[in-house]
């Protein structure tokens, strides 16, 4: 089961115990296959710079560097334009699709508005967990 996590659950995942984080410990364990792209990673680490989180960069090392090892790595070939309202979006959506997966996790509105791309069914992180556990 291949699954691209969106970076406010990857985000989510990372500070706080619930849901996205039992997702995180899913792919430790080789339940669920993280997708991710270089694109995906430089923005977690763009948001997990920002001072309201106020991570040193030593954790925020950690967190990418946690990250990058659990997740395949895709090349960007695509450049679906799927998110009308967020073109920055589009980058989960490329993502999935050049990495072959089946499920989009995501706690973004205008994302999960989406449900389904091509054969990528998009949804939130307890409907993901309700499939896999």
């Amino acid at each position: 089961m291949r699954v691209v996590l969106d970076t406010n659950i990857l985000v989510s995942g990372l500070l706080h115990n619930g849901k996205p984080r039992r997702l995180l410990e899913l792919a430790v364990q080789g339940k669920i296959e993280i997708v991710s792209s270089v694109e995906m990673i430089e923005e977690l680490g763009e948001v997990l710079s920002r001072e309201k989180f106020g991570l040193r960069k030593e954790e925020q090392a950690i967190m990418l560097d946690f990250v990058i090892r659990v997740s395949r790595i895709t090349v960007l070939k695509s450049k679906f334009k799927a998110v009308k309202e967020d073109p920055d979006d589009d980058t989960v959506i490329n993502t999935a699709y050049d990495g072959n997966a089946d499920y989009i996790v995501s706690g973004d509105g205008k994302v999960l508005g989406l449900k389904q791309f091509g054969k990528i069914l998009i949804m939130k992180a307890d409907d993901m967990l309700k499939l896999v556990e």
